[in-house]
């Protein structure tokens, strides 16, 4: 597997605050791949991670033409979400992000529904009623942040002088790649220069917000089970049950689950179709098409045990801190 290397360069410097203030701020640039990033948030923390205090922020997110207006928006942790329902249709406002789970229930035209998000993190925004809605919203663990523009530029004023982190989030980036590329920041007077550096391995264009919260290793351990089963069923003589169990875990649990997708986004589209032709080669054995003659139980158990061990060292780097 060739592994993708993106370099994030973000270019900060500080811009002098009045004769007496104690407060600075940062521009910047953000890139990824030597290329400008819009809609990359960069935000400062503590560097104990403890949430800095914010003032009371409200927000809306409409629902008109069966869309979320705006689709995208950051706020500071603490912030209300008011979703007006500006549709003749009710809607059903709903995520499943970890830190920020919550579900509006019937929305009625006309309606207003307010939602507190109090964590850091990744929101992102499903109906129930009307799937094709999208929506994402990033919790920030401060008020200092702001949105890089189509140029990759960003700008971060009142910050008071003191001792920070800064990162940046992307759709591009894992959690843990962003996690790496930040650096301690003292925000003091002068002016100075930062350089952020991220690797990733997701090629452009790949927001990995679409399978954010997955349990892959179960997914996994679920497709493991599966093809076992229908080792035991070929073994019996039923080669056909033997080849529905097959296909039943490449299209529910590969599939469905959002697995195959991951690991495309994460690794690539050639990996995920590695993992599927190991699929379709264990279904050809237990169907009797193809592969090695007479098909062993052994060859069988060596394939499963193969791509099972694939599979979990991609799951694994999935989720590495």
């Amino acid at each position: 597997m060739i592994r993708l290397l993106i370099a994030v360069i973000l270019s900060a410097s500080f811009i002098s605050a009045e004769v007496g203030a104690q407060t600075g701020g940062l521009t910047g640039r953000v890139l990824i791949n030597s290329e400008p990033a819009d809609r990359a948030v960069v935000f400062l923390q503590t560097p104990d991670g403890r949430l800095l205090s914010s003032p009371p922020t409200e927000k809306t997110i409409r629902q008109e033409n069966l869309r979320f207006k705006p689709d995208f928006l950051v706020v500071p942790a603490g912030a209300t979400i008011r979703f007006e329902n500006h549709d003749s249709e009710i809607h059903n406002i709903y995520s499943k992000a970890e830190a920020n789970r919550f579900d509006t229930g019937a929305h009625l035209p006309g309606t207003v529904k307010e939602v507190v998000l109090k964590n850091p993190g990744i929101v992102p925004l499903r109906c129930h009623t009307h799937q094709n809605m999208r929506g994402l919203i990033f919790v920030t663990p401060s008020p200092y942040f702001s949105v890089t523009d189509d140029r990759g530029q960003f700008e971060i004023r009142n910050i008071p002088y003191g001792s920070y982190r800064i990162e940046a989030w992307h759709p591009r980036l894992t959690e843990a790649e962003s996690a790496r590329g930040g650096q301690a920041l003292e925000l003091t007077t002068g002016a100075k220069v930062l350089r952020l550096q991220f690797h990733a391995e997701a090629s452009r264009g790949i927001d990995l917000t679409e399978t954010t919260g997955q349990d892959w290793a179960s997914a996994v351990e679920q497709i493991h089970a599966e093809l076992e089963r229908a080792i035991l069923l070929w073994r019996n003589g039923n080669s056909t049950a033997a080849t529905s169990t097959v296909m039943s875990a490449n299209s529910k649990y590969y599939g469905e689950s959002g697995l195959r997708e991951k690991i495309a986004q994460v690794f690539g589209a050639d990996r995920a179709l590695e993992h599927e032709r190991r699929l379709d080669d264990f279904r050809k054995g237990v169907q009797g098409i193809g592969g090695p003659k007479p098909v062993t139980e052994a060859v069988l158990r060596q394939q499963v045990r193969a791509l099972v061990e694939e599979l979990t060292a991609d799951v694994r780097k999935i989720a590495a801190p």
